[in-house]
């Protein structure tokens, strides 16, 4: 490849015009790019192109968090029609309904590096003496970085292997590149300790022995957390799931249970209808690294049944992001990171509730529509290449068309029983 490791707009038409002689195709819609090439290092190697992914704005959606307060919208990038308008009337329902209590519990990067040693005796001796040695490599990894903190080193030992599991606080990155480095560095110490890796003992050192949970969904991420772990719920008076929802409370709950069920029964880390679907479709928008998306979207999404409607809840074990790093310098990015208020000190844990909010919203109206019967109507009206309808309980609830979304809508209000109108 030609110009290779070179950051500049000649450097990245060189290498498309390359490509282009290679594939024998045009490749046109690479010709322009609204990045500069310049400042993308770190960001992309062999850079010939950007692909321009639409999005769309859900919301709002009343927040009653620990981090975030008043009525927010999201922006999703994505291509799957009935998304942006399923998760907005989710949000409709729970911000009717007084809106979404969020709170963000924790917050934990992982690497896990294995030693390899030649007989269990000497792993064991390693994992003993590992841990009296907490503040030296603390001492380490203070002048690697200035944002990760050492919470703790778990020895995990497997045979004559030793898995040790460094967790760490990042502040608002994400945490991977940063945990990788401070890791690192850790062990080339740990390897110039003979008291502690024997040369006639140690036979390798890898610095992740997949141990961690990066970029996989695992049942210790589950436990135990990976990234941001963070929870939503709300109450939905019976009145707002018949009229946004377009179910009853009873039905809504009988096909959770369902759909619970058969989560079990194959074996799903957590359950819940999609909330792989919010994930990416923020994390994409705002710059985050996509392949997290698998450890991400595990969720659990709970409902009950309560005298007055129904209680759900939404739990994201491991959220894997950051509003620092990765791609949230890019331009858009940045900006919708920055309509949010998810920018500047503390704001990872502000997308974090934002992200689970929403993640509740869109699980609230999506097993709502499969129990109803809705869901393949849905798709068909706005999942497909033809113009979206509006059925008669949209129009009369007031919910945006997608072929109006530009105008003012009115708000609806939940009016009693007593006063509602036929």
């Amino acid at each position: 490849m030609p110009a290779r490791g070179l950051y500049t707009e000649a450097a990245r038409l060189q290498r498309l015009n390359w490509l282009r002689s290679m594939t024998r195709s045009a490749l046109d819609s690479l010709q322009h790019t609204r990045l500069d090439a310049d400042k993308l290092t770190g960001n992309i190697e062999g850079l010939v192109g950007t692909v321009e992914i639409p999005v769309g704005v859900a919301g709002p959606l009343l927040f009653c968090g620990t981090n975030v307060q008043g009525e927010v919208y999201a922006p999703m990038a994505t291509t799957e029609g009935a998304l942006v308008s399923s998760a907005t009337r989710g949000a409709l329902a729970a911000t009717m309904a007084g809106g979404v209590s969020t709170r963000a519990a924790l917050q934990a990067m992982t690497r896990a590096p294995v030693f390899a040693f030649s007989r269990l005796a000497g792993a064991g001796r390693f994992a003993s003496a590992i841990l009296q040695h907490l503040g030296d490599l603390r001492t380490i990894i203070r002048q690697v970085s200035h944002h990760a903190a050492l919470i703790s080193i778990e020895p995990v030992v497997l045979g004559r292997t030793v898995h040790l599991r460094f967790r760490y606080t990042t502040g608002d990155a994400a945490g991977q590149n940063m945990t990788t480095a401070c890791t690192w560095h850790a062990c080339q110490w740990i390897l110039q300790q003979p008291h502690l890796v024997a040369d006639e003992e140690l036979e390798s050192f890898i610095i992740e022995g997949n141990t961690s949970g990066d970029k996989k969904a695992s049942a210790q991420a589950v436990a135990e957390g990976r990234g941001i772990r963070v929870a939503a719920d709300c109450l939905l008076p019976a009145g707002v799931v018949q009229r946004v929802l377009r179910t009853t409370p009873d039905e809504l709950v009988t096909g959770y249970q369902h759909i619970t069920a058969g989560a079990v029964h194959s074996g799903v880390l957590g359950s819940n209808a999609n909330t792989a679907n919010i994930v990416a479709a923020i994390f994409t928008a705002t710059g985050q690294d996509i392949a997290c998306v698998h450890e991400s979207s595990v969720g659990q999404f709970i409902l009950e049944r309560t005298r007055d409607g129904i209680y759900a809840s939404m739990t994201l074990p491991g959220l894997a992001l950051g509003t620092v790093g990765g791609g949230t310098h890019l331009p858009t990015q940045h900006e919708l990171l920055k309509a949010m208020g998810c920018t500047g000190r503390g704001s990872a844990v502000r997308l974090a509730e934002i992200i689970v909010g929403f993640a509740l919203a869109l699980d609230l109206s999506t097993v709502s529509a499969a129990v109803a019967g809705h869901f393949a109507d849905a798709h068909e009206r706005l999942g497909r290449n033809r113009p979206p309808r509006r059925n008669s309980t949209e129009q009369r609830l007031g919910i945006p068309s997608p072929l109006t979304a530009d105008k003012p809508q009115p708000v609806p209000v939940l009016r009693p029983a007593s006063e509602a109108g036929p």
